[in-house]
Parts: structure tokens; C-alpha cells; sequence
């Protein structure tokens, strides 16, 4: 094989896996914006309210709720660091019965989420919790530690 044909064997390689990034990156970012766009949907609803609160063993919590849109944005600061074996969820506890939202992320420079839960009811609960980082699904739909926050809703 010529210096030709390797060249352009190369070009063509570069030029896929230049392409399969890009449309990555493409979900990423679209990914971004709508998690952007629900969050500012949030923050700006008629009916925004804000509250902040402490966390049992260190940190403090920020949340933006809409009744209207019954969904609220959940940011936290300097929460207690935790071992890799487990992370931070969020739960929304009422008569419905209990409902994971999410597994927090990682914090980053202190900072975590800003997260969206949706899907609030009336006389729900805000709790916090450190589970298991596993996927794992919980026994019976209850977090399985105790709440380190409890908010009403």
C-alpha cells in the first residue's frame, strides 16, 4: 500500500471518529439546553417560591417550587462529602407513598445540581438521603437511610 493510500486511510478513519464525537457532543449539548430551559421554566413561573434550608450533618439546600408546574429545582452546597460507595437521592414523600427523583451528582467546587424534580403532589416531602450508589432499585420504594432533610412542600 502506497504513502497515498495509507493517508487517506487515515483522513477517512479521522473523518468517522471525528463524526461519531461530534454527534455526542450534538446530544450533550441538546441534552444541556433542555435541562437549561426547565430549570429557567421553573425559576421563572408566576409562582416560584424560594426556600433554603440546613442539612443534618453539614451543607445547606436551596429549592425553587412551582405548585403550578409541580415540579421545584434543588441546589445544594457543601454537603458532607460521602465514600464512593454511596451518593446523595433525593425523594418526594407524601400519602402517594414514597418516589426516588434522583441520585445527585457528583458536587463540583462545592456545588450540586442544579437538579429538577417533578412530578409533586400535594402534602409531599422533600427528603434527602445517602443510599447506595448502585442502580440498584430500593426494597419496597423507601430510602433506605435515614432523612438528613426534610422539607414540606
Amino acid at each position: 500500500m502506497g504513502a497515498a493510500a495509507v493517508a487517506a486511510a487515515a483522513a477517512v478513519a479521522a473523518a468517522v471518529v471525528f463524526g461519531l464525537s461530534s454527534g455526542g457532543m450534538r446530544d450533550q449539548l441538546s441534552q444541556a439546553q433542555a435541562s437549561s430551559q426547565q430549570v429557567a421554566a421553573v425559576l421563572t413561573a408566576r409562582d416560584a417560591t424560594m426556600m433554603t434550608g440546613a442539612v443534618r450533618g453539614g451543607g445547606s439546600v436551596t429549592i425553587v417550587m412551582s405548585h403550578s408546574m409541580r415540579e421545584l429545582v434543588f441546589t445544594a452546597a457543601a454537603l458532607h462529602a460521602l465514600p464512593a460507595s454511596r451518593g446523595y437521592e433525593l425523594w418526594l414523600i407524601g400519602p402517594a407513598g414514597d418516589r426516588a427523583v434522583i441520585m445527585l451528582p457528583p458536587a463540583r467546587h462545592g456545588m450540586t445540581g442544579p437538579v429538577v424534580a417533578s412530578g409533586l403532589r400535594p402534602g409531599d416531602h422533600l427528603a434527602l438521603t445517602a443510599e447506595p450508589a448502585s442502580d440498584d432499585a430500593h426494597p419496597a420504594g423507601h430510602p433506605t437511610t435515614s432523612t438528613m432533610l426534610d422539607v414540606v412542600l
